[in-house]
């Protein structure tokens, strides 16, 4: 999170004080309360989630010199706040996308897509939930299995990619095998 280009290595750890006064607002009790991706009226809790991403860009807008906080550290925090989206790290877009999703911005869209994955593989993440709750002392919200499932399908892909790369290609391997 704290890269070199971001405005969050200029900063302590106060600069996410005003991000904490949001997230504890009435108006985003809602999500504290539910699990986004369990019902099927989760949709009205969009809007919720849409204002929270607002609010995080909000608190962070005068410490980051007019530019926006990042997707990256705002789902950051919506999951290890809420627990109701997934982190758009580079892992995961690889795998989202890799699954025939577009993503272009964090948007209701976005939201909307990973909501139906959620609802389409509800039983399979429910019983990845018992499954890890069972092993060990934690239960996993559905949004952070869903973010576990395509940042691992990312992460495959890029292995696979650098395998492939340090891999000898056809034209390499017969030049080898014409100096034998």
């Amino acid at each position: 999170m704290y890269r070199g280009s971001g405005f969050l290595l200029e900063h302590d750890y106060t600069v996410h004080l005003p991000v904490i006064d949001q997230l504890l607002a009435p108006r985003f009790a809602l999500l504290w309360e539910r699990e986004f991706g369990a019902s099927d009226n989760d949709r009205d809790l969009m809007r919720v989630i849409l204002e929270a991403i607002e609010a995080i860009r909000e608190a962070y807008r005068p410490l980051a010199k007019a530019r926006l906080a990042t997707p990256l550290l705002v789902t950051k925090i919506i999951l290890g706040s809420f627990g109701c989206l997934p982190a758009v790290d580079e892992f995961f877009l690889w795998g989202f996308r890799d699954a025939s999703f577009q993503y272009s911005d964090l948007n209701g869209k976005f939201i909307e897509l990973v909501l139906n994955f959620c609802r389409e593989n509800l039983n399979d993440f429910r019983r990845e939930q018992t499954w890890i709750e069972r092993d060990r002392p934690v239960r996993y919200p559905l949004m952070k299995l869903v973010d576990m499932h395509f940042h691992q399908s990312g992460y495959e892909l890029d292995r696979k990619a650098k395998e492939n790369r340090l891999s000898p290609g056809p034209s390499q391997t017969s030049s080898r095998a014409k100096g034998k």
